[in-house]
């Protein structure tokens, strides 16, 4: 960060974002007791051992060990900067921020791009509507059904046949062409210097993030011979194309009230449905669908209706989509098209009603893969039938809920006609091998008996800062035996805040912050505090007394070996005087 936020502020944007509103988005909770539990989102895992907790405004994994607050849970889990996490829930909290404090560079390079998909946008929404050489397009959008309110809702253009339509157009904005080859928008001249404009004579779909903002393009031609059919803008700083869905801009909402979501291939297909009025939507972004994109389904839907073409490439994408959606928790169902249909053509010609009602009576995978064979499996040859088999066993294996993948089993073996240890073989066979190239899960920390005392002493004086005013003069810094302890301590005296949330955001040592979520996490009962306290303290002292006497007979034994009778008899007073204490 280039400048300076005031601690007030930080505190005032994380205390505007509640933990479990803002987790919610990313992993389904459950409430139990005081706390909510969920899957991890940063480890594999079967049974949730992930706690967030609204009283602490805190997180934590009881199996990977991974905690923080809001900013930490962003920072891990969206792999943002500090500065970009503050961003991000200052602007969710209508918090407004002052420029000066990020840094400037970057963001200015940023909005740069932005604008230049903005002006980008608006030269092809511009081309659309003129007589030359718009109204091919126009005719094409016609034939296509599209109405004008759907295209104003999708924003879509026409980038005409021009080579340096848009950098003519951008310079006059004050663009130059190489903000727009960082844009995506241009592509540099290979026999010459210069750049042209990549998306020529062809309709064009902008492509928005979540915030609303276009990111990049997607470009389709009028006449299906030409090639490439699709072109989309390749990856920039502000494009990551496996990590968006194009429309879920417009269709999240739709999408979180249902639990549930369509995935569609292609703009054209989302766009038709969107228009049928089916809006819960969504399609993969100029990409093959991603794992990142699996994970962003699952924070607004607990269903996945696949909708992909009726030919071989649909089926394909339907095999690649499934595991993915299966290890993010997602239930995962395929609507059945005649062959060579597509939802696009479907929707147009059946209409809106035969669309829910093919949704309603969607397969679930497993019958969806036994009917997608080429033959009954029974005729399959022995390769053939261990091949979907394993294919089957390494989908199950994708399952992280214990019980659903029993039943996921159960059914492949009812429908494939085999025996359910088979099956049950051969999911263990593909977990080992998948598990060769897992990341192992950190041990959690450990502790000594003093180290316990010693948190449970922090844990309280998190809960109620004031308490450090009643033991003054019986607790010091010195008497933490670990580095983190003491630093913990530290910070607790600095005054301010000092709940879990707020102690996060003034240590940069990540075993600190790993330290403060767990001491966070420590149940103390219903017992008045001040008491508790008391007993820690006893507790700490007693148990340095002990240490410090073994540690005395332990010299003394050392002295009387090398015949040192004098060092001997002063540590002997010493124990004397600490056992009568």
């Amino acid at each position: 960060m280039a400048g300076y936020l005031p601690p007030e502020l930080i505190d005032q944007i994380r205390d505007s974002n509640d933990i479990v509103d803002l987790i919610s988005e990313y992993v389904p909770l459950k409430k139990r007791g005081k706390n909510f539990v969920g899957l991890c989102p940063f480890h594999s895992e079967k049974d949730p051992s992930f706690n967030v907790s609204p009283d602490k405004q805190t997180f934590y994994c009881f199996g990977c060990g991974e905690g923080g607050n809001v900013f930490s849970f962003l920072m891990k889990h969206e792999k943002l900067s500090f500065p970009e996490a503050v961003k991000l829930l200052a602007k969710r909290a209508n918090i407004p921020l002052p420029k000066e404090s990020f840094d400037k560079k970057r963001e200015e390079q940023l909005d740069k791009l932005y604008y230049a998909n903005q002006v980008a946008n608006q030269y092809f929404l511009k081309n659309l509507y003129r007589e030359v050489p718009g109204a091919k397009a126009r005719r094409y959008l016609k034939r296509r059904g599209f109405d004008a309110e759907t295209l104003k809702l999708f924003s879509i253009g026409y980038a005409p046949p021009e080579w340096e339509g848009l950098i003519n157009h951008a310079r006059m904005k004050g663009i130059e062409p190489k903000i727009l080859s960082q844009a995506g928008l241009t592509v540099p001249r290979t026999e010459a210097s210069g750049f042209y404009d990549r998306f020529r004579d062809r309709i064009t779909f902008p492509i928005f993030n979540l915030s609303g903002k276009i990111v990049g393009f997607g470009g389709r031609v009028l006449n299906d011979k030409d090639e490439p059919k699709y072109l989309n803008s390749p990856e920039t700083p502000i494009y990551q194309k496996g990590k968006l869905l194009y429309g879920l801009n417009l269709s999240k909402d739709e999408v979180r009230k249902k639990r549930s979501a369509i995935l569609v291939e292609g703009y054209i297909d989302l766009i038709s449905l969107y228009q049928a009025g089916i809006r819960n939507v969504v399609a993969s972004s100029g990409t093959a669908f991603t794992q990142s994109q699996a994970r962003l389904l699952s924070r607004y839907a607990e269903k996945i209706f696949l909708f992909f073409d009726a030919d071989s490439a649909g089926q394909s994408a339907t095999f690649r989509s499934v595991d993915l959606l299966f290890s993010e928790g997602l239930e995962v169902l395929v609507v059945s098209l005649e062959q060579g249909g597509d939802p696009d053509s479907f929707v147009r010609e059946s209409g809106p009603e035969a669309v829910r009602e093919r949704i309603k009576n969607a397969k679930p995978y497993i019958d969806f893969r036994y009917e997608s064979l080429e033959q009954d499996f029974g005729q399959l040859s022995i390769t053939e039938q261990e091949m979907v088999l394993s294919d089957l066993a390494e989908t199950a294996g994708k399952i992280t809920e214990e019980i659903r993948k029993s039943l996921f089993i159960k059914k492949i073996a009812q429908r494939f006609k085999v025996d359910e240890g088979i099956i049950f073989k051969l999911v263990s066979k593909t977990s080992k091998k998948i598990s060769g190239g897992v990341k192992t899960i950190p041990p959690p920390i450990t502790s000594s008996g003093e180290e316990k005392v010693e948190r449970g002493i922090l844990r309280i004086l998190m809960e109620d800062g004031r308490l450090v005013k009643k033991i003054a003069g019986g607790l010091s810094t010195e008497d933490f035996s670990t580095a983190e302890h003491r630093e913990i301590f530290q910070l607790i005296l600095a005054g301010g805040r000092v709940s879990p949330a707020n102690l996060l955001n003034r240590t940069d040592n990540e075993k600190t912050k790993e330290l403060i979520v767990q001491i966070a996490n420590i149940d103390l009962g219903s017992a008045e505090l001040f008491a508790q306290l008391k007993d820690h303290l006893a507790a700490l002292h007693r148990l340095k007394k002990n240490r410090r006497m073994k540690e005395l007979k332990e010299e003394i034994q050392r002295s009387l070996q090398i015949g040192d009778r004098e060092t001997a008899d002063r540590l002997t007073k010493e124990f004397e005087k600490l056992k009568k204490a």
